[in-house]
């Protein structure tokens, strides 16, 4: 084939605006479809007069995405860029339009020598953002028999934690090992109720004697120095409602002093939400422990008038010092509503969380064995945030909303180096048009795939391509920075 019958394939043959070059799955896996073009060749069609530039550099670049729209995470206007991936971390991201020919790079006045097998995605103005991190998640089941993660990663998940509201594993190293290697990246909380069953037996619906604290205590800093982020409550569930504020304010304690963070489903959700959210707050003030508010919401319509004062608490705990920051999904009904077509959460009551400062997002996703689920939150709900809130309503801007599905839980859960496309950080990236994305997962129909994520990069390696999952498993185990 001749350069410009090469040229022509490229950037005719490709109705999506993507181009693809030599690009496979994972590095140690087996291949999907791959392009008859040679790499890095014919790309596209003129280049800056030569005399007007330096010497190319040569680069040790493995993956090149080009003229996208680079929206970075960190809620900053989107620029036309490139980024360049080798091994598993971002190597450069250049601002301005890039031209290629002949494994030559041209970005203003800079010009790069690609090596030979260097894969290249030509975006053409598709979005490129991190991989998104959901911080809130009872995956592992999942995970235990579907470690691709397809489902989450066809959701732009890249990265997520476990071991929510209480419910987590008695041994995580023993739990990683039995996980193997993942689609994602992936993180452990703790879980008070397995530290309270572990300290206090199977009857364990009682108030805990001082003995079982220091107990509880023991094991929460032998899972921190395990690598685990903090502990996780679900004190609306028996037996963790039995906890006494001694109890939760000594585990608060020795949560401050390792720098870990407290995830708290509060004790209600509903009739007694401010007064929940007042016993957290006093917890927090007095211990210093940095408090993860789980799924922010105004359960049932009684209670939704309170919502604004939700988010006035949550204000004022962080101009009192707290260091508070709230998760929140996508739908207007809960767990509870199963079976009923009950609406639960109000809609206006959303779009103002979505509006608040130290509200992001996660999923609360509940997936079992084989993609079992109940809630479409656990196939949707990142890119309900695209469609719904970003493209059809516009309540918040694209910006915004990578931010809050990226930067900002990488930032609150001190996760090294993810959430964000910088030099340095990891390459978990993702390449979309915000045009195509759209959920499918309904309340009678919760397990329906969405469709519109393109490609999709876990640790430089491809775990999406064109819109669909390559068996990548090239997750890494979640650092956190204390």
């Amino acid at each position: 084939m001749s350069d410009r019958n090469r040229r022509e394939f490229i950037l005719q043959g490709v109705a999506w605006g993507i181009s693809l070059t030599g690009l496979t799955g994972c590095a140690t896996g087996g291949s999907r479809r791959q392009s008859s073009v040679e790499p890095n060749r014919g790309l596209t069609t003129t280049k800056p007069q030569k005399e007007t530039l330096p010497d190319a550099k040569d680069i040790d670049w493995d993956l090149l995405i080009t003229n996208g729209n680079v929206i970075d995470g960190t809620g900053k206007g989107g620029f036309r860029g490139t980024v360049a991936v080798t091994k598993d971390r971002i190597a450069s991201v250049l601002e301005g339009s890039a031209n290629i020919d002949h494994s030559i790079v041209y970005v203003g006045t800079e010009r790069y020598r690609l090596k030979p097998d260097c894969k290249v995605i030509l975006a053409d103005g598709a979005c490129v953002t991190p991989g998104f991190i959901d911080v809130h998640t009872h995956n592992e089941e999942y995970l235990r028999t579907n470690p691709r993660a397809e489902i989450r990663l066809l959701q732009g998940v890249t990265s997520q934690i476990g071991g929510n509201c209480g419910e987590s594993v008695d041994d995580i190293p023993r739990f990683y090992q039995l996980l193997g290697d993942l689609g994602i990246n992936y993180g452990q909380l703790m879980g008070y109720r397995n530290l309270r069953r572990l300290a206090m037996g199977e009857e364990a619906e009682r108030e805990a004697t001082g003995r079982e604290i220091d107990r509880m205590v023991d094991l929460l800093q032998q899972g921190l120095q395990a690598g685990s982020p903090g502990l996780s409550f679900g004190l609306e569930y028996a037996p963790q409602s039995s906890a006494t504020g001694r109890e939760l304010k000594k585990l608060a304690q020795t949560l401050a002093n390792q720098k870990g963070i407290m995830a708290t489903h509060i004790r209600s959700e509903s009739d007694q939400l401010l007064e929940s959210i007042d016993e957290m707050t006093e917890i927090a003030l007095e211990s210093g422990v940095s408090w993860q508010y789980s799924h922010v919401k105004a359960l049932f319509q009684d209670n939704w008038d309170k919502y604004p004062a939700v988010l006035e608490r949550i204000s004022n705990a962080n101009a009192k010092g707290v260091d508070l920051w709230g998760d929140m999904y996508l739908y207007d009904f809960s767990s509870w509503d199963f079976g009923t077509g009950r609406i639960s959460i109000s809609e206006e009551n959303i779009q103002l969380g979505l509006a608040h400062p130290r509200i992001f997002i996660a999923s609360d996703s509940g997936l079992y064995a084989n993609g079992k689920v109940t809630h479409p939150r656990a196939y949707g709900n990142f890119p309900r945030m695209l469609a719904r809130y970003v493209r059809d309503r516009q309540v918040i801007s694209l910006e915004e909303a990578v931010a809050k599905m990226s930067n900002l839980p990488a930032q609150r859960f001190r996760i090294s180096r993810r959430g964000k496309i910088a030099p340095g950080y990891k390459a978990d990236l993702l390449v979309f048009r915000l045009e195509d994305v759209q959920d499918r997962a309904k309340r009678n129909k919760p397990n329906l795939l969405p469709v519109g994520m393109r490609y999709v990069f876990v640790n430089g390696q491809a775990a999406v391509m064109e819109g669909e999952p390559t068996g990548c498993r090239a997750g890494q185990p979640l650092q956190f920075n204390s």
